[in-house]
């Protein structure tokens, strides 16, 4: 019984010593891979970086013109930046832009993105963005965009059991046809106001 013992104590010394050698499988950090956004002390560098990195493109961002493309470039940097409080501050910039300039759609764009590697509310973050757009100083064109931006959010809102950003989204969306003058869609949209 010893040498059967001895035996199979060499047999599992042995197979551990392999087994170290294999690669193991490393816990993810967070289920689904979302990281949490970052806190206000983590973007103080990331500030100083956003501002030294983008100064030429962010200096022009006082005209629309400007801000237009400071948000392209923003959004088209942020998809390849590793660091992750840089990206947030990028895509919020951007976010920020799109406010600024009257632009639903790159709004939209930011919030979508981040929404992609940070879990937070993007719905009440895109419907509080897209309300804080001015919408006395829209032209009809972005007017509509916004209506636009406003209905397909209440579709989202609607998909995921949320009738209050969807009911908001909508109200949202009856100001912004009437701004454009497209008074048909405004009366389309204010029966689906709940």
């Amino acid at each position: 019984m010893s040498v059967r013992l001895a035996l199979l104590t060499c047999v599992f010394l042995s197979a551990a010593a392999v087994a170290d050698e294999r690669p193991g499988m490393r816990q993810m950090s967070r289920p689904g891979g979302l990281l949490s956004p970052p806190t206000q002390r983590d973007l103080v560098d990331a500030r100083a970086t956003l501002k030294e990195r983008f100064r030429e493109p962010l200096s022009h961002a006082d005209t629309s013109t400007g801000a237009l493309q400071a948000a392209a470039i923003l959004l088209e940097a942020a998809t390849s930046e590793v660091d992750p409080a840089l990206k947030w501050l990028m895509l919020d910039e951007a976010r920020e832009l799109g406010i600024s300039t009257g632009q639903a759609v790159i709004v939209n764009r930011a919030v979508t993105a981040a929404s992609a590697f940070y879990e937070f509310d993007a719905l009440a973050i895109e419907l509080r963005s897209l309300g804080d757009i001015p919408l006395r100083a829209l032209d009809p064109t972005r007017a509509t965009r916004l209506a636009e931006a406003a209905e397909t959010m209440a579709s989202r809102a609607d998909a995921d059991s949320r009738p209050d950003v969807a009911a908001a989204a909508r109200r949202l969306a009856v100001n912004a046809w009437q701004r454009s003058g497209n008074l048909d869609a405004a009366r389309r949209v204010q029966q689906q106001v709940h």
